[in-house]
């Protein structure tokens, strides 16, 4: 509901995110005319890298979101383009609100409006979603943190890297559903205390049936993340390459972990500000010039957003062509 609250806060939270950038451009020696030579003169080879690796992020969160949402209201009916514009349309409102209610705000709001569930399931899909996302840069963290403070080699924090995730494997396939349930149970016990029709919420002795708990189900959500993270660092190396920066694809493979996890405490919208310090400050550790990071950061920026917006407007105008053909073809037909 948009309120005055909600307005003050999110105007305050933009001037933040635009405080932090204006750092960027007083503190450092990145300048204005350095980042527009950058994209004037940018690979455009690697560049549409970028634009390819953005829309497979788009499509692999919608599609985790998909199989959680069908997973929690056994509604199967929906188009996998109907998860998609939708993940298109909170990435582009996160533009403006900070992450993590830009992303649950219209990811609950159409489960609820296209009544394929309750506003409460629509919600804790995207919490549920939300969460593995992020899992992913957290357990990694350790290994990241000592290869960039010099404490452990580069094939030792590998070694870590690929370790850690085949742990995270085994912890799933043992013990996530004590702590699933654990989990559930209080969403479910703070959602009753708020709800006023508490007969349609779920009891605790039914927990263990959710769909969601299941232990192939949870595996397959936990390496679809992994390869949504991978992704992830594959496009900002595609920044890199398109941008022509003196970073190594191994710096960014540590440092996106970094970054990724300055996300739970950014209250920006889109991170801004906080993911361009966190890069800087990383990045910096391992001996890049803070002019170096901070036109990748600045630059990673523009053309992720540009990006977006471009899959939108590709996507949203192939949408409306779709069904303006089906809409034609159907009038045709009932005129012969």
């Amino acid at each position: 509901m948009l309120s005055i609250k909600n307005i003050i806060y999110t105007v305050l939270s933009l001037g933040i995110g635009i405080f932090l950038v204006w750092l960027i451009l007083t503190v450092t020696p990145v300048r204005v005319e350095q980042i527009f030579d950058k994209l004037q003169h940018l690979n455009f080879i690697f560049a549409a890298c970028v634009l390819l690796s953005t829309f497979i992020h788009l499509w692999l969160s919608a599609y985790k979101w998909r199989l959680i949402t069908e997973k929690l209201t056994k509604n199967n009916d929906r188009s996998p383009n109907f998860y998609l514009s939708y993940m298109i349309l909170a990435n582009l409102v996160i533009q403006f609100l900070p992450q993590h209610i830009g992303m649950t705000f219209v990811q609950s709001l159409a489960v609820k409006l296209h009544k394929i569930g309750s506003l409460s399931k629509g919600v804790f899909s995207v919490v549920y979603d939300q969460f593995l996302n992020i899992l992913i840069p957290i357990i990694l963290l350790p290994s990241s943190v000592l290869f960039i403070l010099g404490k452990i080699s580069l094939s030792l924090a590998i070694f870590l890297y690929l370790g850690i995730l085949l742990l995270a494997h085994y912890v799933i396939t043992q013990w996530h559903k004590p702590i699933i349930i654990f989990i559930v149970n209080k969403y479910w016990q703070l959602t009753r205390l708020f709800s006023k029709d508490r007969s349609s919420l779920p009891v605790e002795n039914k927990i263990e049936d959710i769909p969601i708990l299941s232990t192939r189900f949870t595996v397959r959500l936990f390496w679809l993340s992994v390869l949504r993270h991978a992704n992830w660092t594959l496009r900002s190396f595609f920044v890199v390459l398109a941008g022509n920066f003196a970073i190594k694809f191994w710096s960014i493979l540590f440092t996106i972990n970094i970054v990724q996890s300055a996300m739970l405490v950014s209250i920006t919208p889109a991170n801004l500000g906080f993911m361009e310090w966190s890069w800087i400050g990383s990045l910096g550790l391992l001996g890049v010039p803070a002019v170096e990071t901070g036109n990748f950061a600045i630059l990673q920026r523009i053309i992720t957003l540009s990006s977006i917006v471009l899959i939108a407007l590709i996507f949203w105008a192939f949408t409306i062509f779709n069904n303006f053909s089906r809409v034609k073809t159907k009038f045709d037909g009932s005129k012969n």
